[in-house]
């Protein structure tokens, strides 16, 4: 995976998260291992001290995978590095909308709420929905509560919330845009005013805590907006869940990132023009032009490298004649296809093909 400019953690959360897991009874030295990491290393680090999230997600998931091994439902982050995230997503990624998405995923959660002791609800009412996580919390507290752990008092507020969390960011990266959210509600207690600072950085909303629900709350007319993603992005997506729902989770989620999805979603021919992609994103041409200059980029970048990683791999097979390509990437004549090519790669379609034959 690319990850472009590394996202850091702060060697403090690797030490909370390997002191836990000692604390749980799992082997954090071996844990961190499988991980690239030496623990004694993490431990004598500044809690300030800079290291890649990329090697956070790796410890998290192998964390995941030992307790799911260990037959231990995650009460943590809606079970996120489980393979049964893993179904819930293939299970909702061919969906055509975000409201279908949530209904399919409801379904499957709430058949297998009784091993992961979580699921989700999705309520319509009126112009309003609401995303309800519910969490059986006795049984996260029985297993997951050390009493030497310094968060064992605020157990049923941390699992609500990081539950709520990768449901948010989800809900985003499945529709390539963050969900605008009304409200955030949790039924536990704060556990601090840091803590309630860094959800709201999350959710970009207060958050209110000792409710009746642990919800989400946002307009209904978000539900209709368009899935982006294909079972080849999720793959991706998949192998590295944890590190992307990290970047996620403090970063907005890219347009250019959606535009690239749905590009690979079209089909062959000319791409869909500006006025239609931004209908598909349910924003204005205007709020698109704005958001993707924001990104430093443009609709035609976008198009124009598509285009040219498709006519790369297409000239890559011999069978294919050049004025063929040229076609199937929508233009109207070889000689434009050709002026196109030379203006991305600098060569012609054919120089570029004689020379990969060389290679």
């Amino acid at each position: 995976m690319s990850k472009g400019k590394e996202h850091i953690t702060q060697a403090g959360k690797f030490q909370r998260l390997l002191d836990y897991l000692e604390k749980i009874g799992l082997n954090a030295e071996e844990l961190a291992r499988s991980a690239n990491l030496n623990r004694t290393e993490v431990d004598a680090m500044d809690r300030h001290a800079a290291l890649s999230s990329y090697s956070y997600s790796r410890l998290y998931e192998a964390a995941a995978q030992e307790m799911q091994n260990l037959d231990m439902a995650l009460p943590w982050g809606a079970g996120i590095g489980t393979d049964v995230f893993r179904f819930m997503c293939y299970s909702v990624i061919t969906c055509h909308t975000l409201r279908d998405a949530l209904y399919r995923a409801a379904r499957f959660e709430r058949m297998m709420q009784p091993q992961t002791g979580h699921r989700i609800e999705l309520i319509e009412e009126s112009d309003m929905a609401a995303l309800h996580y519910l969490i059986n919390s006795d049984a996260a507290n029985r297993t997951y509560a050390p009493d030497e752990w310094d968060r064992t008092l605020y157990i049923d507020t941390v699992a609500k919330a990081s539950g709520l969390r990768i449901w948010y960011v989800f809900m985003g990266w499945l529709i390539g845009r963050n969900i605008d959210l009304d409200r955030v509600t949790i039924s536990a207690p704060n556990v601090s005013e840091a803590y309630a600072d860094s959800l709201r950085n999350v959710f970009q909303v207060n958050v209110d805590f000792d409710q009746e629900l642990t919800a989400l709350y946002f307009t209904a007319e978000q539900l209709d907006h368009h899935m982006i993603h294909t079972p080849e992005s999720l793959d991706e997506f998949l192998d590295n869940a944890v590190y992307t729902m990290i970047v996620q989770d403090s970063r907005p989620a890219s347009t250019g990132a959606a535009i690239k999805s749905l590009l690979a979603k079209s089909p062959t021919g000319a791409p869909p023009t500006f006025e239609a992609m931004a209908d598909y994103l349910h924003l204005s041409p205007s709020s698109l032009r704005r958001r993707l200059q924001k990104e430093g980029t443009s609709y035609q970048e976008l198009k124009d490298r598509y285009r040219r990683d498709l006519a790369i791999r297409y000239l890559r097979d011999e069978k294919l004649k050049i004025h063929e390509i040229g076609e199937m990437l929508g233009f109207l004549e070889p000689s434009s296809f050709i002026r196109s090519f030379k203006g991305w790669t600098g060569m012609t379609p054919k120089q570029f093909r004689n020379q990969s034959e060389e290679d």
